[in-house]
């Protein structure tokens, strides 16, 4: 796989680790429009811009939309999702390389810093349930250097619930945001790869002293269902299904869900987890794509991750019965 690797001028960036920003853009769906409109849908207020279809579902209203995000036909990135923290000229639409089509996006975490962006698509009134796929690949020169501990690299922006609580050592009671993200490990890796994969989730109990819960996907880890390697170069199918907990007489239930699959193989689920204890107002915010290195310590070299064919099923999934 060929490796784009243009530079920009590097701007201002957030040092910060937190996606809990409040701000919006254009960039996202309205629950309420797609549930009154249907049918075909463009993004900006959902008219007036290529490249974004939804399918409204017919059986028992399950998902409520199915969104496919096609990059081949925007112009830039922040067509489709929303920055929060980093240097916006870390993500590229590029042509080469891509999973399909024409177009895929580069994103950039360069040596010796943390970010490289931290983005999203907005569900202005939330979601209770979000399926989500997309391809991404790693440059084939990938290396995550040398360290004694484990060195991991977000890549993916599972399910955020905004507020304080979701991330950058935030604590989550139920009201104030939540999240779980997607990261490359070199946890029982070899520094050049392949690697493996790590889920982050910010919780109630948040049982890692304001750094999430770290489920790392190797043997014997209590919610790895498998083990993938992720070798540079090679693309990968990434499906995630987020659910938030249920809620009796105000308190949280330890029912909330998540699930990954990588080419349709279940890798990781987790079925236990307390996000909220509000369903108004802290459940589903963002999704997206993401670069950020580390925690205490920085990129050893230049990165890139790509990603191509981001497919949404909105309160629901995608494969889904009749009543």
């Amino acid at each position: 796989m060929p490796t784009n690797t243009t530079d920009a001028e590097n701007r201002a960036t957030d040092g910060t680790n937190g996606d809990e920003s409040p701000a919006t853009s254009n960039a996202g769906m309205t629950r309420r429009r797609t549930l009154q409109m249907g049918g075909l849908l463009g993004a900006g207020s959902l008219v007036g811009v290529t490249g974004l279809g939804t399918e409204t579902a017919a059986a028992c209203d399950r998902p409520d939309s199915i969104v496919h995000l096609d990059y081949d036909e925007y112009d830039s990135w922040d067509d489709v999702y929303r920055m929060s923290n980093g240097d916006r000229d870390n993500l590229t639409l590029v042509s080469s390389p891509t999973q399909s089509g024409e177009t895929a996006l580069q994103l950039r975490v360069r040596e010796n810093d943390h970010w490289g962006l931290s983005t999203h698509y907005d569900f202005e009134d939330g979601l209770f349930e979000l399926n989500g796929r997309v391809n991404f690949a790693l440059n084939t020169d990938w290396s995550m250097g040398e360290r004694n501990a484990p060195s991991n690299c977000r890549l993916w922006n599972v399910a955020i619930g905004r507020g304080e609580g979701s991330a950058g050592g935030g604590s989550p009671d139920g009201t104030n945001g939540w999240s779980n993200r997607m990261y490359v490990t070199d946890r029982d890796a070899d520094p050049d790869g392949p690697f493996h994969l790590l889920s982050n989730t910010y919780h109630m109990g948040n049982g890692h002293h304001g750094v999430g819960d770290h489920d790392y996907l190797v043997d014997g880890e209590e919610y790895a269902v498998g083990s993938p390697e992720i070798e540079p170069g090679v693309w990968y199918e990434f499906e995630y299904y987020v659910c938030v907990n249920t809620v009796t007489d105000g308190e949280a239930n330890h029912d909330g869900i998540v699930r990954y699959w990588l080419d349709d193989e279940l890798v990781f689920e987790r079925e236990n987890l307390q996000f909220t204890e509000d369903h108004a107002d802290n459940i589903i915010d963002t999704t997206g794509p993401v670069g950020h290195y580390g925690g205490r310590y920085t990129a050893p070299q230049n990165l890139y991750a790509y990603y191509d064919g981001h497919s949404m099923a909105l309160n629901g999934t995608f494969e889904f019965d009749s009543c």
